[in-house]
């Protein structure tokens, strides 16, 4: 990946992981029921608002990180984030198994999984 691609996909993958973070800063419940928490759960559950802004900080600060990081830094940028995109959806496939969030969710999940895996793999192979 030239360092032109590289700086596009960062800018990309930084910015909107910032903006979806914001949204979930700003309207967790909401973001929760796009992706298929239970609405009962997404409207009564008084601790989800904070997981949801935890989980929100932290998608700003890897966004931020990633468009900080310049080129020779940004392998054990993207190592961090795939590890995080990992955990993400084990907890997501873990809450699907028992019922809790919609099948939507883990779909998603998995595709995010593997899309950060390929960005990972391809910038690896640099």
């Amino acid at each position: 990946m030239s360092s032109g691609e590289w700086d596009g996909t960062r800018t990309t993958v930084g910015s909107l992981s910032i903006w979806i973070g914001t949204a979930a800063l700003f309207a967790p419940r909401w973001i929760a029921g796009a992706l298929g928490v239970r609405p009962d759960a997404a409207r009564g559950d008084v601790a989800l608002p904070l997981l949801v802004r935890l989980g929100a900080a932290r998608n700003i600060a890897m966004g931020a990180a990633l468009l900080a990081t310049p080129a020779p830094q940004a392998r054990r940028t993207t190592e961090v984030a795939l590890l995080l995109t990992a955990l993400d959806a084990a907890a997501v496939w873990t809450a699907r198994a028992e019922g809790d969030v919609a099948d939507r969710s883990a779909v998603l999940s998995g595709i995010v999984l593997a899309v950060a895996s390929a960005g990972a793999v391809r910038w690896h192979r640099r």
